[in-house]
């Protein structure tokens, strides 16, 4: 059924004079924190929404990965949407430290564990559909809540003598909100286009893989992604970092370097109701490393 109501989709979307369709395009997928959209990035259009008069969508499971130079990253998410315009969301990040811990036990005499791991919970509410109050080029608008947790941030504070702290990361737990519109143009271009934009407040450091700082920032992001096929579709997408803590530098090892924008490829392929999708990214400073050239995978099941 997911499947079907993925083709009905589009199909809706390239008759309607409006661009409007009640399931959305045929994505978005999971971002690594547990929400709809691309991998890093939001969208406005929920996965799989609930048909109407109905309360439960389907629901649907993500697994991602993401290989660094030295670091490794996992994702496990489920979202499911309630009602149609109402989506939860829960993420489990991990990050493997690769040679950071190295690095600390030269740099400060220190050892710490080998890995991060983080919780995401996240409440989205579709406020505007695409085409609301007669106006064609009204893009869909949705509002998030998302709560969370490092379960790493104060051991690892801790075990480096408070250095986090110093530095500008004090606080284990965050809250975000977001913003995003999604539109999604069809008849102009050779294929369907939906383009994404949002903005987000909070006080998360690397999204919150290093903590959270207390001080707010609102930052920008947003993607366009080209559907070639009604299964196949390549997007791009851009994360503005707001770098709130300090970097750190000591004995001729970088322990943190400055946080830097993000930018990802991503391309998708839907095969009944699973998808896969391969990407390519630049992450820049990556606690004590320059990661300019990550690969990864996603997998993402819809029941």
């Amino acid at each position: 059924m997911a499947h079907k109501l993925k083709h009905l989709a589009i199909l809706a979307i390239l008759a309607s004079p409006c661009g409007v369709a009640d399931a959305g395009p045929p994505i978005p997928s999971h971002t690594i924190e547990g929400n709809s959209g691309m991998l890093i990035t939001s969208t406005a259009y929920l996965t799989n929404p609930a048909e109407q008069g109905q309360v439960f969508g389907s629901p649907s499971f993500s697994a991602t990965a993401l290989f660094f130079a030295e670091k490794d990253f996992e994702s496990f998410a489920v979202v499911e949407n309630l009602w149609g315009p109402v989506e939860v969301g829960y993420a489990y990040e991990r990050l493997g430290m690769g040679g950071w811990p190295d690095d600390a036990k030269a740099a400060l005499g220190v050892t710490i564990d080998q890995h991060i791991g983080m919780h995401n919970l996240n409440l989205r509410y579709m406020a505007v559909q695409e085409g609301d109050f007669d106006c064609p080029w009204m893009p869909a608008v949705t509002l998030g809540t998302h709560l969370k947790w490092n379960e790493s941030q104060t051991k690892l504070d801790q075990d480096v003598g408070g250095l986090l702290d110093y530095l500008g990361s004090d606080h284990s737990r965050g809250t975000e909100f977001t913003v995003v519109a999604s539109e999604t143009i069809a008849g102009v271009l050779p294929w369907p286009v939906m383009i994404s934009a949002g903005l987000r407040n909070g006080d998360a450091i690397q999204t919150g893989l290093l903590g959270f700082a207390g001080e707010r920032s609102t930052t920008f992001e947003g993607s366009v992604v080209a559907f070639l096929t009604e299964n196949l579709a390549f997007g791009a997408e851009y994360r503005e970092k707001p770098d709130l803590m300090n970097a750190f530098s000591i004995r001729g090892y970088d322990l943190v370097k400055p946080e830097k924008d993000w930018f990802m490829l991503v391309m998708a392929l839907s095969i009944n109701e699973a998808m896969a999708a391969g990407v390519y990214a630049n992450f820049a400073g990556i606690d004590n490393r320059s990661e300019d050239n990550v690969y990864g995978v996603q997998l993402r099941y819809d029941f």
